[in-house]
């Protein structure tokens, strides 16, 4: 076989794989809004996965991939340093990740251990050195005599932190991270109170809402020579796991307030009990070459980055979910989606840099799923507390209504003002005819009725 004959046979291989991928990637048709709040059930991964999120989980079991694809970006995001990209309001964000995982008391949250370990297997193995390092210093410092004090090495860079943490040693090691992101692994939510210094009432949760800021200030100035100085931009990324009582008694007091917003969540689908224990897969040397390739690419990723792909996306998840919400009138959806928003369009930018800022057209599908799971959740858990504490009606179904749905239409299809008016009062609110005239003007503008007359409408 000649040369030429070789190459293309090599070349008919990859456009046939090329074109296969092509099939899956145009049959997978993503769940509406209206779909994923009207189920019980989880959203279910997408069937075509980015390549990044497809290695990561490729030795979960079929189980748990959903939750383990949740949590991918956030190790993976450690290693980005001095990256940014812009986001449709013309503001650059930077890769600020956390995800917390909610599942039932031996759920199977442990699935997200093997492949967060080896992600972050070469930051753990440079931890590993520095806090000998750190060790051998302190023990100088300690021992020193009199006017002899050692100089501290500037190079002590631990990224893996312990939940125990102090406020001072997060700023050192923010100080020695020189840029780079931190990661918190928690064993259980209630070891936030550690890192944050407070518990019950008192926990403002000050550090949870400010690292999801941007350009964040963070610092503290103490008086003694022995005493940690330092002011800077805290950059931690983090993930936790929980049931769902323990999540709910730890943020009884801020419903309604920024910690449960700036939270990404994830979720593990039930299994009947006497189900069959799930089998992994081998997380091996051709694993770790895998990944390899996508950490090498972060590495090397640097500067303020426009993607165009990643802000289109989020201009079609924005539409999208305002239509939604439109439609059913439901503020706290609304205001829980903002911040959703930005957290798909980070993921949209992390899996566009570890590809070496090639984009693939599954990362939308991915990162759609990721904001439905995201609001599923929180809408689930928080939003009839958070509708208590700003004195608004509770509704104890799944998912926000549309209103639309809810109105009556006569034989020619049409309805009248003051049967919108019938529905928003049975919906709990209180009616007046400028904000019912201000919804049917959303539902004009965005085609969903036709204005027949002063006081006569028909739904498209």
């Amino acid at each position: 076989m000649t040369k030429e004959t070789k190459k293309a046979k090599k070349a008919n291989k990859m456009k046939s794989a090329s074109n296969k991928k092509q099939v899956v990637t145009n049959s997978y048709t993503p769940l509406t809004w209206e779909e994923v709040f009207a189920s019980d059930q989880l959203p279910p991964l997408p069937t075509a996965l980015p390549k990044l999120i497809e290695t990561t989980i490729s030795q979960t079991p079929p189980l748990t991939r959903g939750t383990v694809a949740q949590v991918a970006p956030v190790p993976f995001s450690i290693y980005a340093r001095g990256l940014r990209f812009v986001y449709i309001d013309n503001r650059t964000r930077e890769l600020r990740m956390n995800c917390l995982l909610v599942a039932h008391e031996g759920g199977g949250k442990e699935c997200i251990t093997p492949p967060v370990k080896h992600i972050l297997a070469e930051v753990k193995a440079n931890d590993k050195k520095n806090r000998q390092r750190l060790r051998e210093f302190n023990e100088k410092y300690d021992n020193a005599p009199e006017g002899h004090t050692p100089q501290r090495p500037e190079d002590l860079d631990i990224r893996w932190l312990h939940s125990d943490i102090t406020r001072p040693r997060l700023g050192q090691a923010m100080e020695d991270a020189q840029g780079a992101f931190l990661f918190l692994k928690l064993n259980e939510l209630e070891d936030w109170d550690k890192v944050e210094g407070q518990k019950g009432r008192a926990n403002s949760f000050s550090i949870m809402k400010l690292i999801d800021d941007e350009d964040n200030d963070f610092g503290q100035d103490r008086v003694g020579s022995k005493s940690v100085n330092v002011d800077g931009c805290l950059r931690l990324n983090w993930l936790a796991d929980t049931t769902e009582p323990k999540l709910k008694k730890y943020f009884r007091y801020i419903h309604g307030e920024g910690p449960i917003s700036r939270i990404t969540m994830g979720g593990i689908p039930e299994v009947e009990i006497g189900a069959p224990i799930p089998v992994f897969g081998n997380y091996d040397k051709a694993y770790d070459d895998a990944i390899r390739m996508f950490t090498d690419n972060l590495k090397k990723a640097t500067g303020t980055v426009v993607c165009k792909q990643a802000q289109q996306m989020t201009e079609k998840l924005k539409s999208e979910i305002d239509a939604f919400t439109s439609k059913s009138q439901d503020a706290i959806l609304d205001t829980l989606s903002h911040r959703a928003l930005v957290a798909a369009f980070r993921r949209a930018c992390l899996i566009y840099a570890a590809n070496g800022m090639e984009w693939e057209p599954e990362i939308e599908y991915y990162c759609r799923w990721s904001m439905q799971m995201d609001l599923y959740l929180k809408y689930k858990l928080f939003a009839d507390d958070i509708r208590e504490v700003t004195n608004s009606v509770k509704y104890d179904k799944p998912g926000p209504q549309s209103l639309l749905d809810r109105v009556t239409v006569n034989e020619q299809g049409e309805f009248s003002f003051d049967e919108v008016v019938r529905v928003y009062t049975e919906s709990g609110r209180t009616p007046n005819e400028k904000k019912v005239r201000n919804v049917l003007s959303q539902w004009k503008s965005r085609g969903f009725v036709l204005q027949m007359t002063n006081d006569s409408y028909k739904k498209c």
